[in-house]
């Protein structure tokens, strides 16, 4: 995990908008987006779940990718909660 660090991007953020992202015919709203060795992530919360629920998503060329590797989502899961407490106590 060393080496990985997370850093908040706005890609999508810029290219949406407020408009929410669909994927697999589901409406998601953009929570946040981090970048994490490279590769592009999406945090997104389904329409009417609660704030607390949140979906993380790779980020290829526009698409959201589910990601299937358990490796990976537990690397970049890590990432981002160390970026966000980060964030919590500046």
């Amino acid at each position: 995990m060393d080496g990985l660090g997370a850093r908040e991007v706005q890609i999508l953020r810029q290219q949406l908008a407020d408009r929410p992202m669909i994927h697999q015919e589901t409406p998601y709203h953009l929570v946040s987006e981090v970048d994490v060795g490279g590769q592009h992530y999406a945090l997104l919360r389904k329409e009417g779940d609660p704030a607390d629920d949140a979906y993380l998503f790779r980020v290829n060329q526009g698409r959201l990718e589910e990601i299937e590797d358990d490796n990976e989502w537990e690397n970049i899961a890590e990432a981002v909660d160390e970026m966000l407490y980060f964030h919590e106590f500046q």
